[in-house]
């Protein structure tokens, strides 16, 4: 398989000049190699990692940095592609998938994590498929502790960072992704809503529901000690959303919003049986 190659390229500010500040500009690089890292890890193994030694079938290395603003290259060699994570999900290896999946892969997770998505476009929702039900959302968390080091140079020796794949931008980092990523306000108001569970990982606690009033789905994690019933309630409706049957659940919540009011995430404090509300 061939190396996959991910372009970095910081511009404005001392950027412009091909440099960056030693501290913040070796941070912020080491920030996203270690999202790569992890992620790629996970593409290796199914198991979501936040330290430690990583699997080293998928290894990243850095190239030299290039003139043109400051530009420098994240490689990953990929040994045993057969017999990786993703490789087992998709049924077969075959050399193009497997390239693709892992691409939409990073380019959900960068986008996610800093409050640029809005849905995956067909392909890739395609491709995401086979993934293990909140184990998308459970791998936001791991990486996000390191997205805010990658942030640390932005306004601070560049105006923006951007990941570019062969000659597509997956994102552009700025102030904006910034704010998103470094501010999360918890809501001091407990809610309560029915929605349905579309994915659940119930040994981290991760998934995701679909909010009918504003009309897309949220990630969620569940508090250290729940009320109890509330997997069970959260199970039972992911499994009736699997086969197509109504699956609304009620839910108690806390909102982790970013700084500009946006939702990033539902902490469920209790899931139970929409009958309860009767």
């Amino acid at each position: 398989m061939q190396p996959l190659k991910f372009r970095l390229v910081y511009t404005g500010q001392d950027a412009d000049r091909h440099i960056l500040p030693a501290y913040d500009g070796a941070r912020s690089i080491e920030g996203l190699s270690w999202a790569f890292s992890l992620l790629g890890n996970y593409l290796a193994t199914g198991q979501i990692r936040k330290r430690g030694t990583l699997d080293p079938r998928i290894r990243f290395y850095m190239s030299p940095a290039a003139r043109g603003s400051y530009t420098t290259d994240i490689i990953a060699f990929i040994v045993e592609p057969q017999n990786l994570f993703v490789t087992s999900l998709l049924g077969n290896y075959v050399v193009t998938t497997s390239t693709n999946t892992i691409n939409a892969f990073m380019r959900h997770s960068f986008r996610r994590v800093c409050g640029l998505f809005d849905g995956d476009d067909d392909n890739d929702e395609r491709l995401l498929k086979p993934f293990p039900s909140g184990d998308l959302e459970a791998t936001l968390d791991a990486i996000e502790p390191a997205m805010i080091r990658a942030h640390g140079v932005i306004d601070n020796g560049a105006d923006t960072l951007t990941l570019i794949k062969g000659r597509t931008p997956l994102i552009e980092m700025s102030s904006d992704t910034k704010a998103y990523v470094n501010k999360s306000i918890i809501g001091e108001k407990q809610k309560e809503v029915d929605a349905s569970v579309g994915a659940l990982n119930v040994n981290s606690g991760n998934g995701r529901v679909y909010l009918e009033d504003i009309g897309k789905t949220v990630p969620f994690s569940v508090v250290k000690e729940p009320e109890q019933g509330t997997y069970q309630a959260l199970s039972s409706s992911l499994d009736r959303y699997a086969r197509g049957i109504p699956s609304k659940v009620g839910i108690k919540y806390l909102e982790v919003l970013a700084i500009d009011g946006r939702i990033k995430k539902l902490l469920i404090v209790a899931a139970y049986p929409v009958s309860r509300h009767v």
